[in-house]
Protein backbone atom coordinates (compact mmCIF):
# COMPACT_ATOMS: atom_id res chain seq x y z
CA UNK A 1 0.00 0.00 0.00
CA UNK A 2 1.60 3.16 -1.21
CA UNK A 3 1.21 6.63 0.77
CA UNK A 4 -1.90 8.25 -1.18
CA UNK A 5 -3.32 4.65 -0.16
CA UNK A 6 -2.96 5.05 3.06
CA UNK A 7 -4.18 8.35 3.32
CA UNK A 8 -7.77 7.79 1.67
CA UNK A 9 -7.64 4.59 4.27
CA UNK A 10 -9.09 7.03 7.50
CA UNK A 11 -7.26 3.97 10.06
CA UNK A 12 -4.27 4.38 8.87
CA UNK A 13 -1.57 5.46 10.96
CA UNK A 14 -0.53 7.77 8.11
CA UNK A 15 -4.00 9.64 8.10
CA UNK A 16 -4.19 9.85 12.02
CA UNK A 17 -0.39 11.64 11.70
CA UNK A 18 -1.57 13.76 8.82
CA UNK A 19 -4.66 14.80 10.60
CA UNK A 20 -2.59 15.59 14.31
CA UNK A 21 -0.49 17.69 12.02
CA UNK A 22 -2.82 19.87 10.48
CA UNK A 23 -4.52 20.26 14.35
CA UNK A 24 -1.29 20.87 15.65
CA UNK A 25 -1.24 24.04 12.98
CA UNK A 26 -4.56 25.10 13.63
CA UNK A 27 -3.27 25.35 17.56
CA UNK A 28 -0.49 27.59 16.03
CA UNK A 29 -2.18 29.75 13.59
CA UNK A 30 -4.63 30.66 16.31
CA UNK A 31 -1.96 31.73 19.08
CA UNK A 32 -0.12 33.51 16.21
CA UNK A 33 -3.59 35.31 14.93
CA UNK A 34 -4.37 36.56 18.96
CA UNK A 35 -0.30 37.35 19.29
CA UNK A 36 -0.46 39.64 15.96
CA UNK A 37 -3.42 41.35 17.13
CA UNK A 38 -2.01 42.38 19.83
CA UNK A 39 1.88 42.54 19.04
CA UNK A 40 2.32 42.89 15.45
CA UNK A 41 5.30 41.52 14.20
CA UNK A 42 7.30 40.71 10.62
CA UNK A 43 8.18 37.18 11.98
CA UNK A 44 4.61 36.29 13.13
CA UNK A 45 3.73 37.69 9.39
CA UNK A 46 5.66 35.01 8.18
CA UNK A 47 4.86 32.77 10.51
CA UNK A 48 1.12 33.24 9.77
CA UNK A 49 1.79 32.66 5.90
CA UNK A 50 3.83 29.54 6.47
CA UNK A 51 0.26 28.29 8.15
CA UNK A 52 -1.73 29.44 5.37
CA UNK A 53 0.68 27.78 2.98
CA UNK A 54 0.46 24.76 4.75
CA UNK A 55 -3.84 24.92 4.86
CA UNK A 56 -3.13 25.19 0.67
CA UNK A 57 -1.38 22.01 0.35
CA UNK A 58 -3.91 20.50 3.14
CA UNK A 59 -6.64 21.20 0.44
CA UNK A 60 -5.23 19.83 -2.40
CA UNK A 61 -4.08 16.52 -0.45
CA UNK A 62 -7.77 16.38 0.45
CA UNK A 63 -8.92 16.70 -2.71
CA UNK A 64 -6.60 14.17 -4.23
CA UNK A 65 -7.68 11.49 -1.62
CA UNK A 66 -11.31 12.48 -1.71
CA UNK A 67 -13.85 9.91 -3.73
CA UNK A 68 -14.21 11.87 -6.71
CA UNK A 69 -14.44 15.70 -7.45
CA UNK A 70 -18.01 15.96 -6.85
CA UNK A 71 -17.71 14.19 -4.06
CA UNK A 72 -15.35 16.81 -2.34
CA UNK A 73 -17.31 20.24 -4.08
CA UNK A 74 -19.93 19.06 -2.43
CA UNK A 75 -18.84 18.36 0.96
CA UNK A 76 -20.00 21.77 3.10
CA UNK A 77 -17.28 21.11 5.38
CA UNK A 78 -14.42 21.14 2.25
CA UNK A 79 -15.82 24.09 0.66
CA UNK A 80 -16.32 26.15 3.92
CA UNK A 81 -12.14 25.27 4.77
CA UNK A 82 -11.71 26.11 0.66
CA UNK A 83 -13.81 29.35 1.03
CA UNK A 84 -11.26 30.33 4.08
CA UNK A 85 -8.05 29.47 2.47
CA UNK A 86 -9.13 31.77 -0.56
CA UNK A 87 -9.92 34.63 1.31
CA UNK A 88 -6.53 34.44 3.33
CA UNK A 89 -4.88 34.69 -0.16
CA UNK A 90 -6.59 37.81 -1.65
CA UNK A 91 -4.29 40.45 -0.64
CA UNK A 92 -5.76 43.09 1.80
CA UNK A 93 -4.49 46.25 -0.20
CA UNK A 94 -6.92 45.29 -2.91
CA UNK A 95 -9.52 46.60 -0.38
CA UNK A 96 -7.62 49.76 2.04
CA UNK A 97 -9.73 51.19 4.15
CA UNK A 98 -13.29 49.67 3.07
CA UNK A 99 -16.21 47.30 4.95
CA UNK A 100 -14.68 44.25 2.70
CA UNK A 101 -11.68 44.25 4.34
CA UNK A 102 -13.52 44.38 7.46
CA UNK A 103 -15.61 41.46 6.40
CA UNK A 104 -12.20 39.67 4.68
CA UNK A 105 -10.48 39.77 8.29
CA UNK A 106 -13.58 38.53 10.31
CA UNK A 107 -13.70 35.63 8.09
CA UNK A 108 -10.13 34.55 8.16
CA UNK A 109 -10.76 34.62 11.97
CA UNK A 110 -12.95 31.17 11.17
CA UNK A 111 -9.59 29.86 10.70
CA UNK A 112 -9.81 28.64 14.40
CA UNK A 113 -13.00 26.56 13.69
CA UNK A 114 -11.06 23.84 11.97
CA UNK A 115 -9.96 22.83 14.67
CA UNK A 116 -13.66 21.97 15.87
CA UNK A 117 -14.83 19.81 12.77
CA UNK A 118 -11.61 17.67 12.71
CA UNK A 119 -12.03 16.59 16.06
CA UNK A 120 -14.77 14.18 16.53
CA UNK A 121 -16.12 15.12 20.03
CA UNK A 122 -16.67 18.54 18.55
CA UNK A 123 -18.48 17.62 15.79
CA UNK A 124 -20.80 15.90 17.86
CA UNK A 125 -20.98 18.78 20.13
CA UNK A 126 -22.03 21.02 16.96
CA UNK A 127 -24.23 18.71 15.46
CA UNK A 128 -26.14 18.61 19.14
CA UNK A 129 -26.77 22.07 18.95
CA UNK A 130 -27.69 22.21 15.42
CA UNK A 131 -30.80 19.95 16.37
CA UNK A 132 -31.29 21.72 19.35
CA UNK A 133 -31.98 24.68 17.37
CA UNK A 134 -34.10 23.32 14.81
CA UNK A 135 -36.35 21.23 17.92
CA UNK A 136 -36.26 23.97 20.60
CA UNK A 137 -37.81 26.54 17.74
CA UNK A 138 -41.31 26.02 20.00
CA UNK A 139 -39.39 26.87 23.55
CA UNK A 140 -37.59 29.67 21.61
CA UNK A 141 -40.79 31.36 20.63
CA UNK A 142 -42.52 30.61 24.03
CA UNK A 143 -39.47 32.53 25.79
CA UNK A 144 -40.18 35.33 23.00
CA UNK A 145 -43.69 35.80 23.55
CA UNK A 146 -43.24 35.86 27.79
CA UNK A 147 -40.58 38.51 27.42
CA UNK A 148 -42.39 40.06 25.08
CA UNK A 149 -45.50 40.37 27.81
CA UNK A 150 -43.06 41.77 30.67
CA UNK A 151 -41.36 44.28 28.61
CA UNK A 152 -44.57 45.75 28.01
CA UNK A 153 -45.82 45.51 31.71
CA UNK A 154 -42.35 46.91 32.37
CA UNK A 155 -42.84 49.52 30.20
CA UNK A 156 -45.99 50.85 31.32
CA UNK A 157 -44.36 50.10 35.06
CA UNK A 158 -41.74 51.31 35.13
CA UNK A 159 -40.86 54.09 32.68
CA UNK A 160 -39.19 57.07 33.47
CA UNK A 161 -40.50 60.43 32.30
CA UNK A 162 -38.62 62.14 29.42
CA UNK A 163 -36.60 65.19 29.50
CA UNK A 164 -37.93 66.19 26.45
CA UNK A 165 -41.93 66.27 27.70
CA UNK A 166 -41.12 66.99 31.59
CA UNK A 167 -41.73 69.76 33.79
CA UNK A 168 -39.08 71.39 35.38
CA UNK A 169 -39.40 70.16 38.41
CA UNK A 170 -39.60 66.70 36.94
CA UNK A 171 -36.63 66.98 35.30
CA UNK A 172 -34.71 68.70 38.85
CA UNK A 173 -36.20 65.15 40.51
CA UNK A 174 -35.03 63.10 37.21
CA UNK A 175 -31.42 64.82 37.73
CA UNK A 176 -31.75 63.59 41.35
CA UNK A 177 -32.73 60.45 41.12
CA UNK A 178 -29.66 59.27 38.60
CA UNK A 179 -27.18 60.71 41.03
CA UNK A 180 -29.11 58.44 43.70
CA UNK A 181 -30.20 55.75 42.14
CA UNK A 182 -27.31 53.12 43.09
CA UNK A 183 -25.23 54.16 40.64
CA UNK A 184 -27.20 52.61 37.92
CA UNK A 185 -28.46 55.29 36.00
CA UNK A 186 -24.83 57.01 36.15
CA UNK A 187 -23.62 58.01 32.43
CA UNK A 188 -26.39 55.92 32.06
CA UNK A 189 -28.85 57.92 30.04
CA UNK A 190 -30.94 54.83 28.27
CA UNK A 191 -33.90 54.21 30.43
CA UNK A 192 -34.33 50.78 30.67
CA UNK A 193 -37.73 50.61 29.90
CA UNK A 194 -37.99 53.75 27.96
CA UNK A 195 -39.24 51.48 24.53
CA UNK A 196 -39.85 47.99 23.62
CA UNK A 197 -36.47 47.12 22.19
CA UNK A 198 -34.89 48.48 25.68
CA UNK A 199 -37.08 46.57 28.02
CA UNK A 200 -36.55 43.35 26.29
CA UNK A 201 -32.98 43.56 26.20
CA UNK A 202 -33.21 44.61 29.75
CA UNK A 203 -35.36 41.54 30.70
CA UNK A 204 -32.63 39.37 29.25
CA UNK A 205 -29.83 40.92 31.39
CA UNK A 206 -31.97 40.23 34.39
CA UNK A 207 -32.17 36.56 33.23
CA UNK A 208 -28.71 35.82 32.95
CA UNK A 209 -28.07 37.71 36.55
CA UNK A 210 -26.30 40.73 35.28
CA UNK A 211 -27.24 43.55 38.14
CA UNK A 212 -30.60 43.48 38.49
CA UNK A 213 -30.64 43.98 42.18
CA UNK A 214 -29.50 47.62 41.68
CA UNK A 215 -31.75 47.88 38.75
CA UNK A 216 -34.78 47.25 41.54
CA UNK A 217 -33.38 48.93 43.59
CA UNK A 218 -32.86 52.20 41.50
CA UNK A 219 -36.68 51.33 40.39
CA UNK A 220 -37.58 52.06 44.17
CA UNK A 221 -36.11 55.18 44.51
CA UNK A 222 -38.07 56.35 41.49
CA UNK A 223 -40.92 55.00 43.25
CA UNK A 224 -40.19 57.04 46.43
CA UNK A 225 -39.69 60.04 44.58
CA UNK A 226 -42.91 59.43 42.32
CA UNK A 227 -41.30 59.18 39.27
CA UNK A 228 -42.91 56.18 38.84
CA UNK A 229 -46.27 55.41 40.46
CA UNK A 230 -45.61 51.45 41.14
CA UNK A 231 -45.61 50.33 44.51
CA UNK A 232 -42.22 48.99 46.06
CA UNK A 233 -43.77 46.02 46.81
CA UNK A 234 -44.92 45.32 43.03
CA UNK A 235 -41.43 46.25 42.01
CA UNK A 236 -39.62 43.53 44.48
CA UNK A 237 -42.58 41.19 42.72
CA UNK A 238 -42.04 41.83 39.63
CA UNK A 239 -38.35 41.07 39.21
CA UNK A 240 -38.74 38.21 42.02
CA UNK A 241 -41.16 36.68 39.04
CA UNK A 242 -39.78 37.23 36.30
CA UNK A 243 -36.57 35.77 37.25
CA UNK A 244 -37.74 32.32 38.51
CA UNK A 245 -39.48 32.14 35.41
CA UNK A 246 -37.10 33.29 33.18
CA UNK A 247 -33.84 31.73 34.75
CA UNK A 248 -35.32 28.83 36.31
CA UNK A 249 -38.34 27.24 34.09
CA UNK A 250 -37.71 28.72 30.58
CA UNK A 251 -33.57 28.21 30.20
CA UNK A 252 -34.13 24.81 32.27
CA UNK A 253 -36.36 24.09 28.94
CA UNK A 254 -33.50 24.66 27.06
CA UNK A 255 -30.80 22.68 28.85
CA UNK A 256 -33.15 20.16 29.20
CA UNK A 257 -33.44 19.57 25.81
CA UNK A 258 -30.35 20.11 25.39
CA UNK A 259 -29.25 16.96 26.92
CA UNK A 260 -31.96 15.15 25.49
CA UNK A 261 -30.68 15.83 22.31
CA UNK A 262 -27.18 15.05 23.33
CA UNK A 263 -28.04 11.77 24.59
CA UNK A 264 -30.06 10.97 21.60
CA UNK A 265 -27.20 11.52 19.21
CA UNK A 266 -24.83 9.80 21.67
CA UNK A 267 -26.88 6.48 22.10
CA UNK A 268 -26.98 6.88 18.23
CA UNK A 269 -22.81 7.15 17.37
CA UNK A 270 -22.15 4.48 20.36
CA UNK A 271 -24.94 2.08 18.27
CA UNK A 272 -23.13 2.96 15.38
CA UNK A 273 -19.71 2.42 16.77
CA UNK A 274 -20.78 -0.79 17.78
CA UNK A 275 -22.38 -1.99 14.43
CA UNK A 276 -18.95 -1.01 12.91
CA UNK A 277 -16.75 -2.80 15.07
CA UNK A 278 -18.99 -5.75 15.27
CA UNK A 279 -19.10 -5.99 11.31
CA UNK A 280 -15.06 -5.63 11.31
CA UNK A 281 -15.05 -8.74 14.60
CA UNK A 282 -17.04 -10.74 12.00
CA UNK A 283 -15.01 -9.76 8.52
CA UNK A 284 -11.79 -11.23 10.53
CA UNK A 285 -13.13 -13.93 11.58
CA UNK A 286 -14.44 -14.74 8.39
CA UNK A 287 -11.26 -14.21 6.80
CA UNK A 288 -9.28 -16.72 9.25
CA UNK A 289 -12.27 -19.04 8.70
CA UNK A 290 -12.06 -19.02 5.10
CA UNK A 291 -8.07 -19.03 5.28
CA UNK A 292 -8.75 -21.71 7.39
CA UNK A 293 -11.31 -24.09 5.38
CA UNK A 294 -9.22 -23.55 2.27
CA UNK A 295 -6.47 -25.08 3.64
CA UNK A 296 -8.17 -28.23 5.31
CA UNK A 297 -9.46 -28.35 1.49
CA UNK A 298 -5.66 -28.40 0.51
CA UNK A 299 -4.44 -30.57 3.82
CA UNK A 300 -2.15 -27.98 3.83
CA UNK A 301 -2.37 -27.79 7.73
CA UNK A 302 -0.48 -29.88 10.59
CA UNK A 303 -2.50 -30.07 13.59
CA UNK A 304 -0.42 -27.71 15.86
CA UNK A 305 -1.48 -25.04 12.88
CA UNK A 306 -5.52 -25.67 12.66
CA UNK A 307 -4.91 -25.06 16.97
CA UNK A 308 -3.06 -22.25 16.15
CA UNK A 309 -5.89 -20.85 13.66
CA UNK A 310 -8.66 -21.32 16.23
CA UNK A 311 -6.66 -19.80 18.99
CA UNK A 312 -6.38 -16.67 16.75
CA UNK A 313 -10.42 -16.49 15.85
CA UNK A 314 -11.18 -17.19 19.48
CA UNK A 315 -8.38 -14.16 20.75
CA UNK A 316 -10.10 -11.86 18.21
CA UNK A 317 -13.14 -12.69 19.67
CA UNK A 318 -12.31 -11.80 23.58
CA UNK A 319 -10.31 -8.73 22.52
CA UNK A 320 -13.09 -7.37 20.67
Amino acid sequence: MNFWDELKNQKSRTYAVFENFILSVIIINAVITGLMLSYPSKYLVVADNICIAIYCIEIVIRYIIAPGTRQFFTDPVQLFDLAIVISCLIPESLFPDSAVLLCLRIFRMLRITKFVYMHKEYRTIIAVLMKSVISLYRIMALMLIFTYVFAVIGISLFRLPEPETATPEKIEMLNKFIDESDEYFIDRRIDPFGSISESMFTLLKVVSGDDWVSLRNSLIIASRMELIKTPKWFITAFFVVWFIFGAYLLMNLVVGAILQNYEEMYSRIKRRNEKQRENEINDKVSELLITLTNDLKDNKLSDEEKSRFIKQVMDIMKKN
